[in-house]
């Protein structure tokens, strides 16, 4: 945690905190909280195809947290694309004689 995360008060705690409301998905949550009421995850940028370098494609989130609708922290994810799987959906032709 570097010197500038500390003086926000995005700490590992935080950050944690922050990620459970991301992954509920884009919306308004009430939270139970001595710091906060309100989260609210919503998208940073859409997703982007980078042509250059297929691997690099993503989007990004941004997870608020008021008091009194009043933005007291947020904090910023980057969603990148790593892998995936599945049944295959397209199969070889066999070529006629």
């Amino acid at each position: 945690m570097t010197n500038i995360e500390t003086r926000l008060g995005l700490t590992p705690i935080l950050k944690r905190l922050a990620y459970s409301y991301l992954i509920r998905g884009y919306g308004r949550y009430p939270i139970t909280h001595g710091l906060y009421d309100t989260v609210v995850v919503a998208e940073l940028y859409d997703w982007q195809v980078n042509p250059a370098d297929t691997s690099a494609h993503g989007a990004g989130a941004r997870v608020t947290f008021y008091k009194d609708n009043v933005r007291i922290r947020w904090v910023e994810f980057g969603i990148r694309f790593i892998g995936g799987g599945g049944d295959p959906v397209i199969f070889g032709i066999k070529a006629t004689p």
